[in-house]
């Protein structure tokens, strides 16, 4: 045995509580060829399904999920009469109505199917049942198709945006790249033509050896003179006995 009582929250509980679902259902007109335990026999092999006799109908309740009150919050009831099959469902605000509908009458079909031979059902209902929730199918595919097309269309139109900005982005650099190049190539043209200048040739450094020994006397310490041209010290030395051999300089003492 089960009891279905939907939630009455007070003001306190609310705050708690999800919202209070909406009670929908439909029925077909159906003449019941046996008995209600035999119908629950047949249904036994679902055990998600909770099942009770309630004078001369069956109910078939599927609980989907509780509230806080472990209330059945999204659910599902089959009655099983004997002169037709109701179902009544729960419909919560989160869910949209028509799909919800899909889903219950999905349910509804299956159980349908394991208790074919229980009713006699005028099949003419099922397809107005069916033609009735294809209709509101369609509209529900048609809206949702609607909003995926809009997010589809607004995503094409960032992606061209970004494809765009990635483009001239990538051409900004291959462009920086080649003037880096070049400014690479003329800074090393510079960096060779500095070094010959900064580098004396013999005879310039012949002429700054002299002037530097007649502006000390004579004297040259070969230190202080390779720090001031920035000139090797064994090239100072390589000149100043070339200076002396060839006559140009005399040693003191």
């Amino acid at each position: 045995m089960f009891g279905l009582v939907l939630p009455q929250a007070s003001p306190a509980q609310s705050a708690q509580s999800p919202a209070e679902p909406k009670v929908s259902g439909f029925r077909i007109q159906a003449k019941r060829l046996k008995q209600p335990t035999e119908i629950a026999q047949k249904l036994s092999e679902l055990s998600f399904l909770e099942m009770t006799v309630e004078k001369d109908s069956l109910i078939a309740l599927n609980v989907e999920s509780r509230d806080i009150q472990k209330n059945p919050y999204l659910f599902s009831i089959v009655y099983f009469r004997p002169t037709m099959i109701e179902v009544l469902y729960s419909c919560p605000p989160t869910l949209a109505p028509k799909k919800r509908r899909l889903d219950v009458l999905r349910h509804f079909l299956n159980l349908l199917t394991l208790v074919d031979d229980c009713y006699k059902v005028e099949m003419k209902q099922i397809y107005q049942l069916l033609e009735a929730s294809f209709a509101q199918l369609s509209e529900y595919v048609s809206t949702d198709y609607d909003r995926l097309f809009a997010l589809y269309d607004n995503l094409k139109t960032d992606f061209a945006q970004l494809q765009k900005k990635y483009n001239d982005a990538k051409e900004a650099s291959a462009s920086l790249s080649k003037e880096n190049y070049e400014l690479k190539t003329k800074n090393d043209e510079l960096t060779l033509k500095l070094k010959s200048l900064e580098t004396f040739s013999d005879t310039i450094l012949a002429l700054k050896i002299q002037e530097w020994l007649a502006e000390h006397k004579g004297e040259i310490n070969i230190a202080d003179f390779a720090k001031v041209y920035n000139v090797p010290e064994t090239r100072v030395e390589q000149m100043l006995n070339k200076l002396v051999t060839e006559g140009y300089l005399e040693t003191k003492g």
